[in-house]
């Protein structure tokens, strides 16, 4: 049975027509009073597609704005010598990994250090026959003067 068909259901077996208007004005006001409460206490949204969007943006989002807001306050409290002195430490340790990357990255194969070796005896028995070519050749050369 509906809500409207029992309300007017319980007017007819209330009784006179006078005591019904009575009852209409003074529920009329009451409910009119709840509905002005009901109205305040929901969140109006805007009508517009674009401000619905701005509302779920602000709900997904405002928590991120305020914690970066709750951040920066935080870091104008802290001592300036001691975020340079943190910096400073994290420069150097970023440092050190790079080195270290470089040198394994940089680090020679097996076969480029044999062929280094080859190359660099070469380079070696050419410097030492020059030099023995030089010294061999002062030793024949004799002035007769």
């Amino acid at each position: 049975m509906s809500s409207r068909l029992a309300k007017q259901s319980l007017d007819l077996l209330a009784g006179t027509g006078s005591f019904k208007k009575l009852a209409s004005a003074n529920n009329s006001t009451a409910t009119s009073s709840i509905e002005k409460k009901d109205r305040k206490d929901k969140l109006k949204l805007p009508k517009t597609n674009r401000g619905i969007k701005k509302i779920k943006y602000e709900m997904r989002y405002g928590r991120h704005k305020k914690a970066k807001e709750l951040q920066q306050e935080k870091q104008k409290r802290e001592n300036p010598i001691d975020k340079l002195h943190e910096e400073a430490l994290t420069a150097e340790e970023q440092l050190k990994w790079n080195v270290q990357l470089m040198k394994h990255a940089l680090r020679s194969t097996d076969l480029e250090r044999k062929i280094h070796k080859k190359v660099m005896k070469q380079l070696d028995t050419k410097r030492t026959k020059k030099w023995s070519n030089k010294v061999s050749d002062s030793e024949n050369d004799t002035d007769s003067d």
